[in-house]
Formats: structure tokens, C-alpha cells, sequence
């Protein structure tokens, strides 16, 4: 049986790097529809024997046009029946966005057996996001932000060589994206409270196990959510 487990939260509270520890360490692959999107976009026009479904995706995404939730939907499927058709159990990061995508899911015979709610309080994610720092040309993500308080310990994320550059791209200055901005930032995180963050009260209406998580240590919190996983996932 397919397990699927979804990383839930707020813009900048982590997912990804969490998700890159737990598939270090129980080997479940991370679909993100970010940079599934990123891939599709940059990927050459002439894939031998590519999915159609791909190439269409490709498409809309190059025109700018906005991808609707049955596609979204679809994304996730196509993958489940191709790139991730062996995966026992696989992370979805970053979907579903919406309550209509998360009804979506099942009607695609798609079920969601868990989700993992991380949380910080605004005031830490702004700072968090406000800290990031991208590689342009390799998009890996660091962070400048030392944090300290409200019971919250966070080292900085920085490059081991040069604090400006990226350690895969030693030669690429690292850059503030335009949407890790403080005004960009809050009005990406009313959008998930209005838009994204419905979601969890659909999934508990609906008996799926949902865990809250406050992260509150960065990748120092993993001994413990490694612990927490292993057991509510020991029947998969």
C-alpha cells in the first residue's frame, strides 16, 4: 500500500529541511510542487519520450498562467504513477494548498495517512524569512538569522567556506529573493492563514492524524520529531 504523508506549515518553518532529514533517515522521498514546477520550467522542450501530461504542464507554466486545483491534483498523480510509482511511503511538501485540493486527493484514489503540522509563532518567521539567503544558480537555501529568545534557539544556516557564497557554487554571491522581503513576507503568511491553513481543520474534521510540531530548534529539534515519526508510522 502507497503511504502518504503530508509537511504542513507556514512559509519558512521549515519543511524542506526537515524533509531532507527524514529522507535521510527512513528513506521516503519529498515531492515539492515548487520545485517540481522550477524543473518542468527549466527542463529542455525536446525530453525524449516525456509524458505528455508534462509537456503541456510545461506550457501553462512558461505563459505565466496560473495552475488550477484539479492539474495541481494531477501533478501529484502523474508522479505517484511514474517517477514515484515504487515509493512505499512519500512526503508531500507543499500540497495540497487548498481545502479543495485536499478533497481532490482522494477522489484520485490518493490518501493522505498523516500530517505533520509545524509551527512557529509570526514574529519568528519573519525573521527566519527575513534571513534567507538563495545560491541564483543552484537555488540552495541558507540563513544568516541567530535566534534566541521567546524559548526559541535557532543557529544560523551559513556557507562552510565563504559566509557570502554558496559551498556549491563558490564563485555565485548569494542573494536575498524578492519574496523573502518583510512586506512580501506577511502578506504571504495572511495568505496561508486565510487560504492553506484551513486545511488542518478539514483533515481532523475527517479522523486523518494530524501532529502539531513547534519547531523551535531548527534542525536540532530532528532527535525528537525522528522519534515522534518512527512511532505513529511503524505500521507502514
Amino acid at each position: 500500500m502507497k503511504r502518504n504523508i503530508v509537511l504542513f506549515g507556514a512559509p519558512g518553518v521549515g519543511k524542506g529541511t526537515y524533509g531532507k532529514l527524514m529522507k535521510k533517515a527512513f528513506d521516503w522521498p519529498t515531492f515539492s510542487m515548487g520545485d517540481y514546477f522550477r524543473k518542468v520550467i527549466n527542463d529542455s522542450d525536446e525530453s525524449q519520450g516525456e509524458d505528455p501530461f508534462v509537456t503541456e504542464l510545461r506550457n501553462t507554466l512558461r505563459k505565466g498562467h496560473f495552475v488550477d486545483d484539479v492539474t495541481a491534483i494531477n501533478v501529484i498523480k502523474n508522479a505517484r504513477n511514474h517517477e514515484f510509482k515504487e515509493v512505499k511511503v512519500m512526503l508531500l511538501d507543499g500540497m495540497p494548498r487548498t481545502v479543495a485540493q485536499a478533497k481532490l486527493l482522494p477522489e484520485h484514489n490518493i490518501n493522505i495517512d498523516l500530517v505533520f503540522n509545524f509551527y512557529n509563532t509570526d514574529s519568528i518567521l519573519v525573521e527566519k524569512l527575513m534571513g534567507r539567503r538563495v545560491c541564483p544558480n543552484c537555488n540552495r537555501n541558507y540563513n544568516v538569522a541567530d535566534i534566541d529568545r521567546d524559548g526559541y534557539k535557532m543557529k544560523p544556516l551559513l556557507p562552510k567556506n565563504n559566509s557570502h557564497n554558496c559551498d556549491d557554487c563558490p564563485t555565485v554571491h548569494l542573494v536575498v529573493r524578492d519574496d523573502d522581503k518583510e512586506n512580501i513576507i506577511r502578506e504571504r503568511l495572511q495568505i496561508y492563514k486565510n487560504k492553506t491553513e484551513p486545511i488542518l481543520d478539514f483533515y481532523k474534521a475527517n479522523n486523518t492524524k494530524v501532529i502539531d510540531f513547534e519547531a523551535k530548534k531548527g534542525i536540532d529539534d530532528f532527535p525528537e520529531l525522528k522519534e515522534i515519526l518512527a512511532a505513529h508510522t511503524k505500521h507502514f
